[in-house]
């Protein structure tokens, strides 16, 4: 028999609102992440790099763990806030970005 056959008859039809958004939701979960666990050299190279970018007036991407997933921000490191522990990134729109410290994955110039 048919794969494609078998996989269609037995395909639900209809599904109810709530069952479509209780799917996406389940879809998600699965999709998600842990934190990486960065070590010292890591954490050194993204330093050395944000200040080198700062002092050049350099675009970085950096790449953030946020709820599960790694989310990338393009821009201008504008400020490091040391008492917060986090960055204000300019990105290439305007817009101003805070960027906790701790969330930080990698960091690279942007090409």
């Amino acid at each position: 028999m048919d794969e494609g056959i078998y996989d269609k008859r037995w395909e639900q039809k209809f599904i109810l609102p709530e069952q479509r958004v209780a799917l996406l939701n389940r879809k998600r979960e699965v999709q998600k992440i842990e934190k990486p666990i960065l070590d010292e050299y890591q954490l050194e190279e993204i330093a050395r790099t944000i200040c080198e970018a700062m002092e050049s007036n350099s675009v970085l991407v950096i790449s953030v763990y946020r709820d599960g997933f790694i989310e990338e921000v393009t821009g201008h490191v504008h400020y490091i806030d040391e008492v917060k522990q986090r960055l204000h990134v300019k990105d290439l729109k305007g817009d101003t970005n805070f960027t906790v410290l701790d969330c930080i994955v990698s960091v690279r110039l942007y090409e």
